[in-house]
């Protein structure tokens, strides 16, 4: 049970199109957010849980820098718990070519985990390779989109008004099934609930709700779902992971600006 694939929804805040970028103001910044586990369905092994996430994003010379460190509690019977930590690194160039990314996880549940990789866009494919135990060459058809590149067009598509948004993803942290098709739903913009930050009070936001499947079966239901609160520098202000016996609530509990890379 990896937690790590919650991670997709902090990359809202990556832009990788220059003419995108004129309008819209995205934040290098660092936050962390409180995790607590919730809804648990009477056939869950869970009794509870709760985490902290810590998220940094910094506007680099040639693309975004992107770090995730999280740790997670489980409760379970008997007094019992279990502990998940992972730290999920990525890079993507500005122009949606290059992706690289490092995870490290260890967890009580499925052990523990570390590769790294990278992956880029040629002229009829994507490929590239993952390095761990092993080293492992990948291969993907062109029509497979890039996190940056799949949340940039989640964007876009939310300010100009569309109510889905259906792609297939290559995702770094899932290492046996890379690519998802992703399908978002995205409301309409409100003034965010949030209060118990100063940055997050009456700022403009859009609810989404995106649903993972995989690419290799047809399933009628997700394999889990994330409904996530945005605002338009693409702050996170609240997330929700549903893996159906249970759920996963994150609340942003800090925020500080950064500054921008210094380029030479």
């Amino acid at each position: 049970m990896s937690i790590t694939k919650y991670i997709f929804i902090l990359f809202v805040l990556f832009i990788s199109n220059p003419n995108f970028a004129l309008s819209t103001q995205l934040l290098s910044h660092k936050a962390s957010y409180t995790l607590n586990i919730q809804n648990i369905k009477d056939n869950s092994f869970l009794e509870g849980g709760q985490g902290q996430t810590f998220f940094e994003i910094i506007e680099s010379c040639n693309g975004w820098k992107v770090k995730e460190d999280y740790v997670l509690i489980y409760e379970l019977p008997n007094d019992k718990i279990a502990d998940t930590y992972s730290s999920y690194s990525t890079f993507e160039s500005f122009q949606g070519t290059k992706h690289s990314f490092e995870l490290n996880e260890k967890s009580q549940f499925s052990g523990e985990k570390s590769y790294q990789g990278f992956v880029e866009k040629n002229k009829n494919d994507i490929s590239g390779s993952i390095i761990g135990k092993f080293i492992k060459n990948i291969k993907f058809k062109k029509d497979i989109l890039f996190p940056i590149e799949h949340l940039l067009g989640l964007i876009k598509a939310a300010k100009n008004g569309d109510k889905i948004f259906t792609k297939k993803v290559f995702f770094g942290n899932e290492d046996e099934e890379f690519i998802k098709i992703v399908s978002a739903l995205i409301g309409k913009i409100k003034i965010s609930e949030s209060s118990n930050v100063k940055y997050l009070k009456g700022k403009e936001v859009w609810p989404i709700k995106v649903a993972f499947y995989n690419e290799k079966t047809r399933q009628e239901k997700p394999e889990y779902e994330i409904n996530l609160v945005m605002d338009n520098t693409g702050v996170v202000h609240s997330y929700n992971v549903n893996y159906g016996d249970f759920e996963i609530k994150a609340l942003l509990k800090e925020i500080e600006v950064l500054p921008k890379s210094e380029c030479k």
